[in-house]
């Protein structure tokens, strides 16, 4: 079936259903975060069955309004549709300019698995689970929109079809109003995006420099004080590759390797309010470990504050929000390990403080 693009998959607010219970949660991972203009943090992620994927995977979402001290339960669940053969994958939450709560999801189409089975589609690995076969590369993203996220009951639009394109990364505002956001599309051999002049109404997909050695793309990027946008990219190189575009996002000078040590993960970069460029990543060029916060002082050139906040191993998918001068940040360990969902708070004048303690909580760990 082809499904994926034409309906959504259900939004379950406050589901009262002991399926997504915390300590039955066999895996989760790859989570997100976004702090409101009053400070309440919503934090969300990816769950359900054993792995990844998996037709019992779905999205969830928390909060807290106590600065992460303690966490709701789900507020909002998004599952994955069997009847209709859709897969409802990574979530992406963003706060817009106006101060509404952009809940974005990935969904793609299923099959059952094929009495023969090929080894490949469009180039990639397939993968098959419980009588499964995934085989969309080319994905389709959605929204649902909380116009007041600081309400005491929350509510959210109908859900939205955006673009094709698996957006796994905030959005970005240019100084010139337009949305920019970084959805790709993993048949194509160029890197994959969106901009929307009418504060996301409606997208224009388009595709830019041609991708360096990756499966997952997972580009962000910032604008740059000369205008321009250097976007980064996820690479399977053991650094972060990088393309820039001179003339606001339609075209793009040839992806280059950078000097950035990386694994092949997901990082995190983006301007922050005093002006700096915040970048998170693994501070390893294979594995997942040495999660470490960057800021530079002069637009990117260089680093010039680096510290590592986390050297256990498999910590991925950084994401981040600032708040009232602070930084907000959450991270994912060992899956379908410890399965943690990791959360940490701190000002950049802390990232100079050789002597600064990070403090690491917990927001999710199943006891079973």
């Amino acid at each position: 079936m082809d499904n994926a693009n034409k309906m959504a998959c259900e939004l379950l607010v406050y589901p009262n259903n002991a399926k997504y219970d915390e300590d039955i949660r066999q895996f989760q991972g790859c989570p997100t975060i976004a702090v409101t203009q009053k400070g309440r943090i919503f934090v969300a992620w990816y769950s359900g069955g054993t792995g990844e994927p998996d037709m019992e995977n779905y999205n969830l979402m928390i909060y807290s309004d106590d600065n992460g001290k303690s966490w709701s339960k789900p507020v909002l669940v998004i599952p994955s549709n069997k009847e209709r053969f859709i897969h409802a994958l990574d979530i992406q939450l963003w706060i817009s300019p106006q101060g509404k709560l952009y809940v974005f999801w990935v969904q793609n189409n299923t099959e059952l698995e094929p009495a023969v089975r090929p080894e490949k589609q469009a180039g990639k690995p397939l993968v098959f689970k419980d009588g499964y076969m995934f085989n969309d590369f080319r994905h389709a993203e959605w929204v649902s929109v909380c116009d007041d996220p600081d309400a005491e009951i929350l509510t959210f639009s109908e859900a939205k079809y955006v673009d094709i394109g698996f957006l796994r990364c905030k959005p970005l505002v240019l100084k010139d109003g337009r949305w920019i956001q970084f959805n790709y599309d993993q048949e194509s051999d160029c890197y994959g995006y969106s901009i929307s002049e009418n504060q996301g109404e409606l997208y224009q997909h388009y595709y830019g420099a041609e991708k360096l050695s990756t499966n997952f793309d997972e580009t962000m990027a910032y604008e740059k004080e000369d205008g321009s946008i250097r976007m980064f990219a996820r690479c399977s190189r053991g650094r972060l590759a990088e393309s820039i575009s001179y003339d606001g996002g339609f075209t793009w000078q040839p992806a280059r390797l950078t000097d950035i040590v990386h694994a092949d993960s997901r990082f995190f970069v983006a301007r922050t309010p005093s002006g700096r460029v915040l970048l998170v990543k693994n501070d390893h060029e294979k594995q997942r470990t040495n999660l470490t916060v960057c800021l530079s002082e002069d637009d990117g050139y260089t680093w010039n504050y680096q510290r590592c906040i986390d050297n256990r191993e498999q910590l991925s998918y950084p994401d981040a929000d600032f708040f009232d001068g602070k930084i907000y940040l959450v991270y994912d360990r060992e899956r379908t390990g410890a399965k943690e969902i990791l959360f940490t708070c701190f000002a950049e004048e802390n990232l100079m403080d050789e002597n600064y303690e990070f403090k690491i909580s917990v927001v999710s760990r199943p006891e079973k």
